[in-house]
């Protein structure tokens, strides 16, 4: 799709690399993790660099989930703990499960919901970390300045772009649904990649985006669209994200390598909680952010903690609402879901 000449001077850099993906639906999203789940995992023994420490790949998408890892990259975190972390950023639409589970990379970052889908149905994944949990404006509903939208009830029979067919934002606008006493499919969510959500919402293409920081703040300063809903309310008000995932293979091959991506995690999130000035600087030199947009940029809370009692309460809160508002077809026992480490 081309982009109109006015709005091409407000996309970064990152948005010009990729048009939105293909929208699955239900029926093709199941197909693809069956397919995966028939796959099994790759290669789960890491390489290893001249220096002799784990080489572990990581994709992860261009969000403010990620800026830990680029703090423990930058600040030598990682290093120290014995590890070269080299990460990938991933710029299109849809889950990162499949580069784990084929063996592309090592580790992936994917939204707390689109990581129990795939172990719901049989794939072969543990997590390894939960990166952050939800702050009051870091995600958002958005409409055009012009849109008649008010209010999440407007959109009924409308197209609301997400970045995945299984994520936060749609279980989030599920339980807003049903809280209003419409259904749950009342909006329809079509996938489509977050540097693309100024695109197609300018464009018409969609009537609203589910659109997390920094494009958020993007679309707000330089297109002027504004909110009609918040996710971090209601009943998952401050839910967990999403967090790192590898394959039950990795982690069983390499125990101390996942402690040690855990312990220089920490140590970046607990940095990144007590400098918020230094996460807005480091966004730009991974998302193609511009400053001015950076510097207003909602950061969530990152978990400082990835020890059994904090994170499960977590995920299975997530789990739970999964199935209450028909993401699971059955409860998810998330018993398995974790990977251990020593």
């Amino acid at each position: 799709m081309p982009h109109s000449p006015s709005l091409r001077r407000h996309i970064t850099p990152y948005a010009r690399l990729r048009v939105p993906a293909p929208a699955l639906t239900g029926t093709a999203a199941a197909c693809a993790l069956a397919l995966l789940a028939a796959c099994g995992g790759g290669d789960a023994k890491a390489a290893k660099d001249d220096a002799g420490r784990t080489v572990i790949r990581v994709t992860y998408p261009t969000n403010v989930s990620n800026v830990p890892l680029h703090i423990a990259l930058k600040k030598g975190y990682f290093k120290a703990s014995g590890l070269t972390v080299k990460p990938e950023a991933d710029l299109g639409s849809g889950s990162t499960v499949e580069a784990v589970v084929g063996g592309q990379v090592d580790m992936a970052w994917a939204n707390s919901v689109g990581g129990l889908t795939a172990y719901s149905k049989g794939i072969d994944v543990r997590l390894v970390a939960v990166t952050d949990t939800a702050t009051h404006g870091n995600q958002q509903v958005l409409v055009p300045r012009a849109s008649k939208a008010r209010d999440l009830a407007d959109l009924k029979g409308e197209k609301l772009a997400v970045l995945a067919p299984t994520t936060v934002c749609i279980l989030n606008v599920r339980a807003e649904l049903t809280a209003r006493g419409l259904p749950t499919d009342a909006i329809e969510f079509t996938p489509v990649s977050p540097p693309e959500h100024a695109n197609v919402l300018s464009s018409g293409e969609v009537a609203a985006t589910c659109t997390s920081e920094p494009f958020r703040t993007q679309m707000i300063q330089k297109l002027g669209a504004r909110s009609v809903f918040d996710t971090d309310t209601g009943e998952l008000k401050g839910y967990p994200v999403g967090g790192y995932l590898v394959t039950s293979a990795f982690a069983k091959a390499h125990p101390k390598e996942i402690s040690a991506f855990r312990t220089a995690l920490n140590k970046a999130t607990r940095y990144a909680n007590t400098h918020p000035d230094e996460v807005r600087k480091l966004l730009p030199t991974f998302t193609g952010t511009d400053a001015d947009v950076a510097a207003d940029v909602v950061i969530n809370r990152y978990l400082e903690r990835q020890d059994t009692a904090t994170v499960r309460p977590l995920v299975r809160r997530i789990a739970s609402a999964m199935h209450s508002y028909g993401l699971a077809e059955r409860p998810i026992d998330v018993s398995g879901y974790f990977a251990a480490g020593r």
